[in-house]
């Protein structure tokens, strides 16, 4: 395991004049909007540049944040899973209803495996809760097991009996908890399928269950979805919680987590955080031991999705990952990885 780095050595995000995230040396009386290390000086924490914007497209804009961040450093073989809970938190949203069923009886659920697309149409008759008509599909999970789930809604176009859909799904544990919900974010342009991805760590052995059903309540409309292991060999696999109660920008309030791992020279990673319950929209920067930004997104791999894809390390040594809420003062559980 990494060690957990002292308030003096280790790295803070810090924002710079031009609204991307610079760092400051702790030495320096007076912020500068660039900032220049010197061979020979120490290296302060750096401190992440908080961007707010609207809750369609999130616009970063310049606080003035000077965060003390609890660190959680991490090595190749820590993961923590994710905890189901019916509770979607404080934060509203249109998706931010519970369990679709009560109980542990699941209506007309069927089966899939880890080979075959599913196709199935919503239409009124389904079961319905919370406004929606909902599918029910089943399969066998282990413990820690890395599922991926695809679902895919209709892009029909025609004027009549159209089964155009926004797909909305919800993957439920073996207790009928909430495990992990996601939506397309955002509605597709016309002619444009719409589709909404769940990359998922299994906490406990058992059947899950994923509920189909529409973004919008009421719709009807035709769908695919697809089941596969999630192959991808992760450096780093967290699940953590933004709160109140943590590491806060001093400005507005807005909490903030930051993990660390190890990286080499010319390596390629790619960071994902994903809101497990659509509970906020993350914004994640990317910084070296020096606290120099190397990478930054928000959110363009979807509304509750932050991709970095592919950045390249520059040396050797620590990089820190720091996740925010585009939108002041959101919190929730999400997930991190980087492979």
């Amino acid at each position: 395991p990494t060690p957990t780095p002292t308030p003096a050595s280790t790295p803070t995000p810090q924002p710079s004049g031009t609204g991307s995230p610079t760092p400051t040396p702790a030495s320096t009386p007076t912020p500068q909007p660039t900032y220049r290390p010197s061979p020979g000086s120490t290296q302060p924490a750096p401190q992440p540049t908080y961007r707010p914007s609207t809750p369609n497209t999130p616009k970063p804009t310049n606080t003035q944040p000077a965060p003390q961040p609890n660190y959680r450093p991490a090595n190749s073989t820590r993961s923590r899973t994710p905890k189901p809970t019916n509770n979607q938190g404080t934060n509203n949203n249109r998706n931010s209803g519970g369990s679709p069923v009560s109980g542990s009886k699941i209506p007309n659920a069927r089966s899939i495996n880890f080979v075959d697309i599913q196709l199935g149409v919503l239409a009124p008759g389904d079961f319905k809760s919370q406004g929606r008509y909902f599918h029910f599909y089943q399969f066998e999970g282990r413990e820690n097991q890395l599922i991926q789930i695809r679902l895919v809604g209709s892009a029909d176009q025609r004027r009549s009996s159209n089964l155009n859909l926004n797909p909305f799904m919800i993957l439920l544990d073996p207790n009928n908890n909430v495990l992990a919900k996601r939506s397309n974010g955002e509605t597709g342009s016309n002619g444009e399928a719409k589709d909404a991805f769940l990359f998922v760590r299994l906490p406990a052995r058992g059947v899950y269950t994923i509920a189909v059903t529409s973004r919008n309540p009421g719709e009807i409309g035709r769908y695919s979805l697809a089941l596969r292991n999630d192959r991808a060999s992760y450096t780093l696999d967290e699940s953590e919680q933004l709160t109140a109660n943590g590491s806060n920008l001093r400005k507005n309030g807005s909490p903030y987590n930051v993990s660390s791992f190890e990286g080499k020279r010319d390596q390629l990673v790619s960071i994902r955080v994903d809101s497990v319950l659509e509970q906020f929209s993350p914004y994640i920067v990317l910084l070296n031991s020096k606290g120099q930004v190397i990478a930054a997104d928000n959110d363009k791999d979807g509304r509750y999705t932050a991709l970095i894809d592919r950045a390249k390390l520059p040396e050797d040594g620590t990089y820190y990952v720091v996740v925010i809420s585009s939108v002041p003062q959101r919190t929730g559980t999400y997930r991190l990885t980087v492979f």
